[in-house]
This record gives structure tokens, C-alpha cells and sequence, in this order.
């Protein structure tokens, strides 16, 4: 055994342990955090909630930059095991613009467990003196979060202000696995020529929204040519459907198209577009 393959064990080893280190500590809560000059701050928890089939990593890096940067401080991470317990790190006590990760362990689960799973975590909130919180969902988590909006009982549970959509498949037959086929209804005039039964019922719906809720609508294209317009999983007029329901019921509704390769269904959350965004959208 020579040089190379002691460098290349030494290697192995280093990039084992950074690795390491990365999966403890987007799953963690920091113990500092340093608001940067003039960031506005308020007590309002945001909670950040994953798609299907995600973990730790899906926002872990995400709330780790906005941590790092002094604009919000990541001060909780809510889990819900495998039996469909909350397991809490962290606390909301003096902190500002706290953020709270959610990791689903059983993260291939339909809507309604995963509903019900984020109401078990509202009450929990509510219990614990929290009136109003913020909602960021990615892809089915962005359903989840809608849902969240549309469904939960107004007792017992905070009030939720703003919602954060990030490629969310609003009519789209699968809500949660990818499929091979990449679905696309067309708009007209008065909105798509087809739609699904999530978009059906969100129609119906939408007037049951909390009347001051607003909703930042963010999606990805990672094509230039005019013929196709999607991030690889949700096309574009899946994830823009909003538009056809939300003002017309009276919501605060923003859109947000993010392109270029970065732009991918995965790779939304990691994007500093998205960043600038949804800082604007919280936290200023």
C-alpha cells in the first residue's frame, strides 16, 4: 500500500467526517444567533415544512444561511417519529424571527397523516403561547401547507399570516412521489383547460382562507425554450394555478418565478433567489 492509497483513505475519511458534521448540524439547533444591523424582528415562528420523501437536508441548509446572516434564527426543530410523536429540540423563548424545522421521519406519507402530524405541531404551539405563525412548504409540503390554511379549526391552533409556496403541484394529479410523466394543463383566458381534483377543491375552498393571510408563490423553469416550462418535476402551470383562485377570493397573492439550472424542483431551496425572496416576504 503506497502514498496514493493512504491519500486516498485520509481523503475518504475527511469527507466522511465533514459529512458527519453537515447531517448533525442542519438537524440542530445553533446555540448563538446574531441579528445583523437594522433587521427587522418579530416574534412570529415560521415553520418550515418538507415534501414528500424529505429530511433534514431538504430546508437544513436553507434555515442554516438566513441563520448565519443574522436575518432569522433557526430555534427549533420539530420531529415526528415513525409512530407519529413530536419529538422537540430547542425553544422560542426570547428568540427573534425564530424558525422552526420540521422533519417528517415517515416522509412518504399521504396528505391527510401529514396534515394531521403538522396540526398536532400547531397545537403544541398554541399551547405554548404562540397566536399566529408563518408557513414555507416545499413542493407537497407546499400542499401540506395550503391545506394547513384551509382545513385546521380555528381553535386551538395559532393563526397563520404568511405562506411561503415553493414549486407546489396546485394541478397536478401527484401530489407527492415524482412521475415519469411531467403533468401540463394549459391556461386560457379564465384560467387551466384542465384541471385536477386538487385544484377543485382548493377552488372551492379559498374563500374559507384566514382573510389576512398572505401568500409569496414561488416557482422554477429550468428551460429557455418557449415550449416547455417546469423545474423537472412540476410544471410551471401546475405550480401558477394559484392565480386563477387566490385574488379572486380576496388573498394578498404574490408570484415569484425563479430560472436558469438552479431553478430545479430540488435545487429551489438552495437557491439564493429564493433566499432574497422569502426574506423579503418575512422578514423585512
Amino acid at each position: 500500500m503506497g502514498f496514493w492509497w493512504w491519500l486516498a483513505v485520509a481523503v475518504a475519511l475527511v469527507a466522511i467526517t465533514i459529512g458527519a458534521i453537515d447531517y448533525w448540524r442542519i438537524g440542530h439547533v445553533p446555540k448563538d444567533f446574531h441579528p445583523r444591523p437594522g433587521q427587522a424582528i418579530t416574534t412570529v415562528p415560521t415553520l418550515f415544512i418538507h415534501g414528500y420523501s424529505g429530511n433534514r437536508y431538504s430546508f437544513g441548509h436553507m434555515l442554516g444561511r438566513l441563520h448565519r446572516e443574522g436575518i432569522a434564527q433557526k430555534a427549533m426543530v420539530i420531529t415526528v417519529n415513525r409512530r407519529g410523536q413530536l419529538h422537540t429540540q430547542g425553544r422560542l423563548e426570547n428568540t427573534q424571527n425564530p424558525m422552526i424545522q420540521v422533519i417528517f421521519k415517515r416522509s412518504r406519507e399521504n396528505l391527510v397523516t401529514e396534515l394531521a402530524w403538522l396540526h398536532q405541531i400547531m397545537v403544541l404551539l398554541h399551547h405554548s403561547g404562540v397566536r399566529q405563525v408563518n408557513l414555507v412548504g416545499h413542493s407537497m409540503g407546499a400542499i401540506v401547507a395550503m391545506l394547513a390554511a384551509l382545513q385546521l379549526p380555528a381553535k386551538d391552533v395559532p393563526i397563520i399570516g404568511k405562506i411561503v409556496t415553493i414549486a407546489g403541484p396546485f394541478n397536478d394529479i401527484e401530489l407527492g412521489k415524482d412521475s415519469d410523466e411531467i403533468l401540463v394543463y394549459d391556461w386560457g383566458p379564465r384560467g387551466p383547460f384542465r384541471k385536477a381534483p386538487i385544484y377543485h377543491y382548493i377552488a372551492e375552498k379559498a374563500h374559507d382562507l384566514p382573510p389576512d393571510v398572505q401568500i409569496l408563490n414561488i416557482a422554477g423553469d429550468i428551460f429557455t425554450i418557449p415550449t416547455r416550462h417546469d423545474d423537472g418535476v412540476i410544471s410551471v402551470q401546475s405550480a401558477f394555478a394559484l392565480r386563477w383562485l387566490l385574488p379572486s377570493a380576496g388573498v394578498n397573492y404574490q408570484e415569484v418565478l425563479i430560472r436558469g439550472v438552479g431553478a430545479a424542483h430540488s435545487l429551489l431551496h438552495e437557491n439564493k433567489l429564493v433566499d432574497q425572496n422569502v426574506i423579503r416576504f418575512l422578514f423585512t
